[in-house]
Formats: structure tokens, sequence, C-alpha cells
């Protein structure tokens, strides 16, 4: 069964690492793009990094490619975000001060593996979760719902057959023999 999702209304905040996220809906453009910029990064930029990549192992370049498309999603959903600041020196225990939103300071946001993983989970992977959820096909009839129970004009057990007149069963070599009744124990 095909499901037709509502539109999402626009853009919303979503919490990442205690921080806030303005993030676009992901639509079918930003999807085509994050392809095309997935499939460029696997193949590299020159003939040196496409011949590497063609020798890594197939579960290596599908992470790739999905962290490829991640990337390339979150930097196109990303409209602004609160609560996020510059890390402060290693023997500085404040905060730090506050970094303005750019594409730049995202890229460089999303350089760190745990910060990548957390703006994907609250972002790209409820996406995919959804997408792959709605576009399956229904389950078989099985079990006892209304859907697999016969209708009421349909035979439940098979009809009686009618002996014809004078005729015996067949012997065939698989007929086992009747059974004899046991005598009680104890007697002869």
């Amino acid at each position: 069964m095909l499901v037709v999702s509502k539109r999402a209304e626009g853009p919303a905040w979503l919490p990442v690492m205690g921080a806030q996220v303005l993030f676009a809906p992901i639509d079918r453009k930003m999807m085509r793009a994050a392809r095309r910029a997935a499939v460029k990064a696997l193949r590299g930029e020159d003939a040196a990094e496409a011949d590497e990549a063609g020798d890594a192992p197939a579960s290596e370049q599908l992470e790739e490619l999905g962290d490829a498309l991640s990337v390339a999603l979150i930097l196109a959903g990303a409209l602004d975000w609160k609560d996020v600041c510059r890390m402060a020196d290693g023997e500085d225990a404040s905060a730090g001060e506050p970094l303005p939103f750019s594409r730049e300071n995202l890229e460089h946001a999303l350089s760190d593996p745990l910060i990548f993983d957390a703006f994907d989970q609250a972002y790209v992977m409820p996406f995919v979760m959804r997408e792959r959820t709605k576009n399956v096909s229904a389950a078989s009839q099985v079990g006892t719902g209304e859907a697999a129970m016969p209708e009421s004009d349909t035979a439940s057990s098979p009809a009686k057959s009618a002996k014809a007149a004078g005729a015996k069963p067949a012997r065939t070599g698989s007929k086992s023999p009747t059974p004899r009744k046991r005598k009680a124990s104890g007697k002869s």
C-alpha cells in the first residue's frame, strides 16, 4: 500500500546535544542533491581517489555513502541554531563564547564524529525511518483477523464423499492393518 504523509508545515527546532537547531523539512529536491553529493563523495575528486574508493569493501562504501548523504542533508536543512558555543581552551572550564550560525561553523561542527552522529540522529534518521516504514508491502492475511477469516458462505470442512454402490476400497501398499484390541494386564 502506498502511504502519503502530510507535507511538513515548515522549519522546526530540534534538540541536538543540549542545543536547538532549526531544520527545514527534507524534500525531494534536497534528497536528490544529497544523493548526488554522496555519489560524488564516493567517486572522489580525482582519479586516484576514485581508484581507492573502488578498492574499498562494499560495506565501507555504503558507510561512506550514508555519511555523505547525511552531511549533505544536514548542510541543506540546517537553517539556524541556539545555545551553540565554541569550546574554551583546555585550561578554561567555562562554556566558551557563543558560536554564530554559518555554513562554515556548521561544517566545522560536523567534522566532530559525536556531533555529526547527534545531528544525524535528530534530523536524518527520523526521516529515513518514516520513509522505510511507510513504503512497504501490506502484511499477508494470516491469523484470526477479519481479513484472514473465510466468508460465511465458504465451507469450513470438506464435503463427505458418497460411496459408490457395491464398490470396495482398493487395496494399497500403504494401508495400515486394523488395530487389535489389547488385553487387560494380568489376564490371560
